[in-house]
């Protein structure tokens, strides 16, 4: 599309209006546009929490389900064993939240890339 027709395609008026119409919704199409370069800007920042998010949790459950059996006041032969045995199923889980994620980031990524680097039908090329 190039930078040109990238910055028609966000700022421009659409619909193929002319005249004193056209100039008079200049204004908001500007700010319509402004809103759209945002929504561009925060794509990678909220894909990035997203992911930071769901780790920082898996991480705290894991490591308060190893640390369980010192929080209990258990004898230590029977915290070693707690701490083996109990964080065993949230692993698996884990693995779960970290594939489904994978997925999730991989379909977002495709869809903000596919919409980014798409144009109309009528558009010129």
């Amino acid at each position: 599309m190039g930078v040109g027709n990238f910055l028609n395609h966000i700022f421009g008026v659409k619909g193929g209006l002319k005249g004193f119409i056209a100039v008079a919704l200049i204004p908001i199409f500007l700010f319509v546009g402004l809103i759209e370069v945002v929504s561009m800007a925060f794509r990678p920042v909220s894909l990035s929490l997203r992911l930071f998010g769901n780790v920082f949790a898996g991480e705290n459950l894991l490591s308060t389900m190893i640390t369980l059996g010192d929080k209990l006041h258990l004898p230590a032969w029977a915290g070693y064993i707690l701490s083996v045995t109990i964080p065993l199923p949230f692993y698996f889980l884990e693995i779960l939240v970290g594939l489904l994620q994978a997925a999730v980031f991989m379909l977002l990524c495709s869809v903000y890339i596919q919409l980014s680097t798409s144009h109309e039908e009528g558009a010129e090329h």
